[in-house]
C-alpha cells in the first residue's frame, strides 16, 4: 500500500480530468494564435478559461496571464523591478518566502537592489508592526507569503495590502498553497502566483495575476502570447485542465477542506499520542488545511524520510541536501529554530484523495521507523 502525503509538492490529477485529456488533445489541437476556425476554437477555450478563473478570483479577467508555472510568475514580477527601478531600490520581504520568490529576490541585489528582511515570530506570523517600520520611499515592492508551503502558516494578507496600499508600495502574495483553500482578497494584492498541479490539475500550467500588467517586463520575447507579456504558444490542454480543475475545486470547496483538515488534525492527534515528544510547528497558529511540520525528539529527518519512503510512505523534508550535507530549513531557522530542530522536521501534507485508513496505517509505520532510529541515541 502506497501512502502519499506530501500534496504540498505537487497533487494527484483528478480523475475527470485525466479520462478526458485525450479528448482535449484531440478537438482543441489547433494553434490559438491562428485566424482560421480551428484555432479561433481553441482560442475561445483558453478566454473561458481566463474569465472563470477570474471569477473564482473576484478580479478582471483582463490582469490574468496563463505561464508555465508560478516560478515563472515569481521572476517575472520580480525581475520586472529592474526596468521599473526609478528612485525605489528596496524589496521588503519575508525570510520564509518560497526559494522562487527568495532567490530572484536576492538575484536583484546584483543590480542594486537591497534586500530587508522582516520580523518573523516564532509561530511564523510576519510581523506587520515591523512592515511598518520599514516601508520607506525607497520601497519597490513587498513580498509576502499567503500559506507557508512547509509550515502551513497563514499570514494576513489583506491587512499587509491595506498597508502597502496607503503606503502606494506594490505588494506581491504568493498564493500557491492557499488558492481555493483560503479566502484570498485581491483588492490591495498587486500580484499573486497560483500553480496548478497544487490543485489536482497536470504540471505545467500557472496563473500570474497582475492589477497592472504595464509593470511587467517579458521574460520571454517573441509573438508576443498573453498580450506580449508570456510569448510562446500557450498550453492549451493545460489551462483548460487548470480551469477544470478549479471548477471542481470552487464547486466543492468546503467539503474538500473540512475532510483534509480532518485528515490532518486526525494525523496529528494519533502521532502526538504514540511519540508524545514530538512538536507540531506552529500547530495553535492559523495554519492553512493540508500543511503538518512535525519535528521529531533526535531523531534525524532525512534518514526518517528515506526509510519510510522504503516502507511506502512519502513525505517531504525541508531540508536541502547538497554533496551529502545537508541543510536546515530556512523557513524554521527564519521562524528561530535551531539548525538541529530545523534538520529533525518532516512535513506531512494531505489532499482529496487521502482516507482515514492511510492516516491510521501511516502513523504506525510512522512510529516503527522513529522506534527504530530512536534507539540509536
Amino acid at each position: 500500500m502506497k501512502i502519499y502525503l506530501d500534496n504540498a509538492a505537487t497533487t494527484k490529477v483528478f480523475n475527470e480530468i485525466k479520462e478526458n485529456f485525450p479528448k482535449i488533445l484531440d478537438e482543441y489541437y489547433a494553434n490559438p494564435n491562428s485566424i482560421h476556425s480551428e484555432g479561433q476554437k481553441v482560442k475561445n477555450q483558453i478566454e473561458k478559461a481566463r474569465r472563470e478563473i477570474a471569477q473564482v478570483l473576484d478580479v478582471s479577467y483582463e490582469n490574468i496571464i496563463f505561464t508555465s508555472c508560478a516560478t515563472e510568475g515569481s521572476n517575472t514580477i520580480i525581475k520586472s523591478l529592474i526596468f521599473n527601478k526609478k528612485n525605489k531600490d528596496e524589496i521588503l520581504i519575508s525570510p520564509i518566502e518560497h526559494k522562487s520568490v527568495l532567490v530572484p529576490a536576492r538575484f536583484l541585489t546584483k543590480f542594486g537592489f537591497k534586500l530587508k528582511y522582516l520580523k518573523v515570530d516564532k509561530d511564523g506570523k510576519v510581523d506587520l508592526d515591523d512592515l511598518k517600520r520599514k516601508i520607506t520611499s525607497k520601497t519597490a515592492l513587498v513580498c509576502v507569503v499567503h500559506a507557508n508551503n512547509e509550515t502551513g502558516v497563514l499570514q494576513d494578507i489583506e491587512k499587509t495590502g491595506q498597508i502597502c496600499k496607503e503606503k502606494e508600495i506594490l505588494f506581491f502574495s504568493d498564493t500557491v498553497q492557499s488558492f481555493l483553500k483560503e479566502e484570498i482578497d485581491a483588492e490591495n494584492i498587486d500580484f499573486l502566483t497560483i500553480s496548478g498541479h497544487k490543485i489536482n490539475a497536470p504540471k505545467g500550467i500557472g496563473v500570474l495575476y497582475a492589477k497592472n500588467k504595464d509593470f511587467l517586463v517579458p521574460l520571454l520575447h517573441g509573438g508576443g502570447q498573453e498580450e506580449g507579456i508570456r510569448s510562446g504558444t500557450q498550453n492549451v490542454s493545460g489551462i483548460i485542465a487548470l480551469n477544470k480543475a478549479v471548477n471542481i475545486w470552487a464547486e466543492n470547496k468546503d467539503k474538500f477542506c473540512e475532510k483534509i483538515k480532518n485528515l490532518r488534525d486526525s494525523f496529528e492527534g494519533k502521532l502526538k499520542e504514540l511519540i508524545s515528544d514530538i512538536e507540531i510547528v506552529s500547530k495553535n497558529t492559523d495554519r492553512v488545511c493540508h500543511i503538518s511540520n512535525i519535528i521529531f525528539p533526535k531523531v534525524d529527518a532525512q534518514s526518517m524520510l528515506l526509510a519510510l519512503s522504503s516502507r511506502g510512505v512519502f513525505v517531504s523534508s525541508g531540508s536541502a541536501c547538497s554533496s551529502g550535507t545537508p541543510t536546515p530549513s530556512h523557513v524554521l531557522l527564519g521562524y528561530g529554530y535551531t539548525e538541529d530542530e530545523a534538520l529533525r522536521s518532516l512535513r506531512f501534507s494531505f489532499g482529496v484523495h487521502n482516507s482515514f485508513e492511510e492516516v491510521e496505517k501511516a502513523v504506525k509505520i510512522i512510529k516503527e521507523v522513529f522506534d527504530k532510529f530512536y534507539t540509536f541515541y
